[in-house]
C-alpha cells in the first residue's frame, strides 16, 4: 500500500518506496518491454522473413542485343520485313564501267565500218588518265583522244574541240548514231564549244572529261551535250 506520508509504495517489511525509486523501476520495465517488441517486429518483418503470399513478378532488365551484320537489329518473328535500300554511289571512273556500257545493245543505227575503228580505239583507252593537252599514247584530253581515235578510222580532224565541231556535219540529237561526236557549248555555237566526246549509243558517250578523272563512259542523264556532229568520211568511202 502507499505510504501516506512519503507518497511511495510500501515495501514488504514495512519500509516505503520513494518516488525516484519507483520511477526508475518503471522505466526499466518499459525499456525491457519496448526491446522485446522491437525484436519481435524485426524478426517478423525483415528481409529474411518468410513470404506467405504469391511471389512478386520478376523484374526484367533489358539486355542490349548485338546488331546484325548489316547494322540493323533482327526483326521480331511475324513482324513485316524492313526494306533497307542501300545508297548507290555514282559509278567510279574506270575500264569496267566503260566495257559494260559498250556491250549494251541499242536500237540506234550502228556506226559505219570505218567509224567503228575509231570507237574501238577509244574504248581500248578507257581508264587512261586525263592530261590537259594530252594526245596519247596513254594520257589524253577530250579533243586529243577524239582526234587520235578518228585518225585510226582514216578521218583527219583538227586538234581543238571547237574546230572539230566546225569540221563535222551538223545533225540533230534525234539523228545520233554510234560513232558521232557530241559537244558542249557555253553559247550554243561553235565559238562556245569547250568539250567533245564520242557517242556510243543508248544515251552514252566516251570522254576524257577533266583533270583528276580517267577516260570513261558517261551518260546524257549525267552531263548532257547541246551540239551534235558527224565526221565526214574520207574521200572514196
Amino acid at each position: 500500500m502507499d505510504d501516506p506520508i512519503s507518497g511511495g509504495r510500501a515495501r514488504p517489511g514495512g519500509s516505503a518506496e520513494s518516488d525516484d525509486e519507483g520511477g526508475a523501476r518503471r522505466g526499466v520495465v518499459r525499456g525491457a518491454l519496448l526491446a522485446a517488441m522491437g525484436a519481435a517486429v524485426i524478426a517478423g518483418s525483415g528481409p529474411a522473413a518468410a513470404w506467405t503470399g504469391d511471389p512478386p513478378d520478376p523484374v526484367v532488365v533489358p539486355v542490349a542485343q548485338d546488331p546484325s551484320p548489316e547494322g540493323y537489329p533482327e526483326p521480331e518473328e511475324g513482324a513485316p520485313a524492313l526494306a533497307v535500300e542501300a545508297a548507290v554511289p555514282e559509278a567510279e571512273d574506270g575500264a569496267e564501267e566503260g566495257l559494260e556500257a559498250v556491250g549494251e545493245e541499242s536500237a540506234e543505227a550502228a556506226a559505219p565500218k570505218g567509224v567503228e575503228a575509231a570507237v574501238a580505239y577509244a574504248v581500248a583507252h578507257i581508264g587512261d588518265p586525263y592530261a590537259l593537252g594530252g594526245r596519247g599514247p596513254h594520257r589524253w584530253d577530250c579533243s586529243g583522244l577524239v582526234q587520235e581515235a578518228y585518225r585510226r578510222a582514216g578521218v583527219r580532224l583538227p586538234r581543238i574541240a571547237a574546230d572539230q565541231y566546225r569540221a563535222t556535219v551538223r545533225i540533230p540529237r534525234s539523228a545520233l548514231r554510234r560513232g558521232d561526236l557530241v559537244f558542249w557549248s557555253s553559247d550554243g555555237r561553235a565559238s562556245g564549244v569547250h568539250h567533245v566526246a564520242i557517242y556510243l549509243g543508248g544515251g552514252r558517250y566516251l570522254e576524257a572529261a577533266r583533270p583528276g578523272t580517267k577516260v570513261r563512259i558517261s551518260a546524257f542523264s549525267r552531263y548532257s551535250p547541246n551540239l551534235y556532229g558527224r565526221a565526214r568520211p574520207p574521200a572514196g568511202r
